[in-house]
Order: C-alpha cells, then structure tokens, then sequence
C-alpha cells in the first residue's frame, strides 16, 4: 500500500475512532449522581404487617463517617452511626419507592451488606422479594440474607459497640463464623434464589436475634463494656419452596454443614475416655476436612454413601491418656469420628422429619441418575423418595499434632 493510499484509508478510520470516543464521553454519565444526594442503604429489614410490606431502611449517617470518633457538630453531641426509617406498600416494591416520600436523599441499594427477613414474610411467599432483588438495577443480589423470629426492624435499630456500620458488622460476623465454626454456611440473595429453584427447591438460612428483648437504639446506651442486649447468631431456617418449614439447632446445623461440604475449620468437644460418651473433657480442631457423597439405588430406594475425612491438632485434652502411645491416640481418633457422625445422624433425623432436601441429595441423583430422575419429576414423587432415603455415613478423622505435650496436665500432675 503506497503513502497516498495510507492516507486515504487513515482519515475515516481516525474519525470513526473519535466520533466513537466522544459518543461513549457524552452517555457515560447519564444517571450521574453526586455522593451528597444519595442515602447509602447498608441493610435492610422485611417484615409483614396489617396485610402491607414494612420495609424499614438502615441509611449510613453522613456526620459519623468522618474521622473524629462519631461526634456530631452541635456541641459535641454524638450523633448515631446510622439511621432507620420505616414505610409500608402492598408490594415491597411500592413500600421502597414510598421511601422518596420521607427521605430527603435518594436511596442507593447497591452497597447494601444485609438483609433480615421475618419469619412470616416467608409464609407469605419469598417469589416477590427475591424478584425484587434481581430486578432493581442498583438492589445487589449479593447481600446475606437472615431470618428472625422477632421484627425484621428490631435487628437493624440494635447498635452494635465493635463498628459503626451495623450492616458491615454483621456480614462480618457471619463470614468469620462460616470461617471458624462452621455452624452456619451464610448465604447470599443469589445463593438462596439459586437453591429454591434448584432441584431440591429448598435452602437453608441463618437465624440472627437479639439476646434480650429490649433493643439498644440509643448511642448513649452503647457507652457501657457489655450491651444488656446484643446481636447474635441463633439456628439454621430451612425453607422449602419459599416457605418456612422449621429449625435446625446448633449441633444439627453443624451436621448439615458437615454432609454439604462446607466445613472450612471447626473445634469439636469429645470424651477422651469412651466409656464416658456424655462428658466431654477434650477438643479437637478440625483444620481440614472433606465430604464426598454418592447416591446408590438399592432395590427400592436410595442410599447416600457419606465418607467424611478430617484432620486436624488438639486443642485440650482431659483424662490420663498418653497419645505417644498409638493405641490411645487411636482412642482419641475413635471419640472424634462418634461425635461427628452423631452431629450428621441427628440432622438428618430433623432434615427428613421437615421433609426438606437442603442436603442437596436431589442435584446428586439427578446427576447419577439422570433417567430415574427424570421419572421422579413427571410422577411428582420427590417428597417421598426423599423420606426413604438412607445414608451410611463414614467418617476418618486424624490428629495430626497435640501440642508440646503428648499427657495430659492432669495426668503429669499425678505423677
């Protein structure tokens, strides 16, 4: 290609390229909103009343982000680190657009860190809710979603002592539960739409309560070492084609983590003496741990085959026993893998009682058993298969450390 004709080719495509550049300058900033008209929501509560939506709206308070420990500008005064407000709609749609009736800044959902369900929204049917998330361009589908027993709205007035933003504080808590205990997988609005339209159409959600019935909404009562009534974790909410169908305690909850896959690391209380199954007198700190279940037709009904694997230190260690000899140590081993198998017999007692596959059997068989499956869906049969399923749980669980002493103190002490 000669210089001329370089030329001729150059001029259109440098044009093309800046009338394209100057069109995407003119339509980036079309919803342009400065910082100072906006509410920054950082959680919000769902509760039903008198037949209505009542959405209630944690807001970030501007005069509390600054860097001088809260403190308001008139006279020293300290200001609450976030405010609440509460408005009403025959959908929760129209319950959030009343907000722009009462607020004097436009809410912006997209930063939002939580959200609190009442127990007896669920009942009302979840389908609004979760289309509601997934439809509003700023809502975020990534929010921890919790249910609650008490109002929604009692939960995001509690203040909290730690940190300033109470939605950011209690996604917190429940990530570092789910890193540390693993009780409670948390689960996000993605997640749970995800669940209840998958095969199983069930999910599990964490309880989050206040430890006394009074709410702490006053700055000034946060001025204090221990609040009387404070925010915490309580069971596991299992819902079932978006409704609520009942609990699972702490030691249930934990099995159910266990069987799917979502121990991250945990301590588990066990009797270092076998004969005493009730007294628990040692811990051990289960660092790694993973769970493979396979589905087996047998017959007339299914069977999940559970192998569970772990290992991990101890972290206290009671009785006499002396784990530099293998048998003991194998004792100790023994007691674990009881206390883990006791944790999944006993959800799975609850999780079939409730009917409710949040187990997750249901993408497992589908997978295996793709044809037999599809037979269960056009018989409508799932809720029964589920009730005959058996498991067979198995589970290895080593101690790979026990510390700088292989005795127990008491045990030394004795001698």
């Amino acid at each position: 290609m000669n210089k001329q004709t370089w030329i001729r080719f150059r001029r259109p495509l440098i044009l093309g390229l800046l009338i394209s550049l100057t069109a995407s300058g003119l339509t980036g900033c079309w919803d342009d909103r400065e910082l100072n008209e906006l509410g920054i929501v950082s959680g919000t509560a769902y509760d039903w009343e008198d037949g209505q939506w009542k959405v209630t709206f944690q807001i970030v308070n501007p005069s509390t982000t600054s860097s001088n420990g809260g403190s308001g500008s008139g006279g020293g005064s300290i200001a609450p680190p976030f405010l609440t407000f509460t408005e009403k709609g025959t959908t929760a749609m129209e319950a959030v657009s009343h907000s722009n009736l009462a607020s004097t800044r436009q809410l912006f959902f997209a930063h939002s860190r939580i959200t609190v369900i009442n127990k007896d929204v669920v009942d009302k049917g979840l389908a609004p809710l979760l289309d509601l998330f997934l439809r509003k361009p700023d809502a975020s589908e990534t929010v921890f979603v919790f249910l609650t027993e008490r109002k929604a709205s009692d939960v995001l007035q509690q203040l909290m002592q730690v940190t300033k933003n109470q939605g950011m504080g209690i996604q917190l808590m429940i990530q570092q539960e789910s890193k540390l205990t693993s009780y409670y997988p948390g689960i996000r609005m993605f997640e749970l739409t995800m669940a209840l339209s998958s095969e199983s159409r069930c999910a599990a959600v964490p309880e989050i309560k206040l430890t006394e019935a009074e709410v702490m909404d006053k700055v000034d009562e946060t001025m204090i070492t221990d609040l009387p009534s404070r925010i915490a974790l309580g069971r596991l909410g299992v819902l079932k084609q978006d409704r609520f169908v009942g609990w699972l305690g702490t030691k249930e909850a934990f099995g159910l983590t266990f069987l799917r896959n979502r121990i991250q690391s945990a301590s588990i209380p066990f009797p270092s003496d076998p004969r005493q199954k009730d007294t628990n007198d040692s811990t051990f700190s289960l660092i790694e741990s993973h769970t493979s279940v396979d589905p087996v037709w047998e017959k007339d009904h299914f069977v999940m085959e559970i192998s569970i694997k772990g290992e991990g230190m101890l972290l206290e260690m009671g009785g006499k026993a002396d784990l530099s000899k293998p048998d003991e140590l194998l004792g100790f081993e023994r007691s674990i893998e009881e206390q883990v198998i006791g944790y999944v017999n006993e959800s799975w007692k609850t999780v079939k009682r409730l009917n409710a596959d949040v187990t997750e059997f249901a993408a497992l068989i589908h997978h295996k058993y793709p044809k037999r499956w599809k037979q269960i869906q056009a018989e409508g049969s799932w809720d029964q298969t589920f009730k005959e399923i058996e498991i067979r749980p198995q589970v290895k669980m080593n101690i790979d450390r026990f510390g700088l002493s292989s005795k127990s103190y008491k045990s030394v002490e004795q001698n």
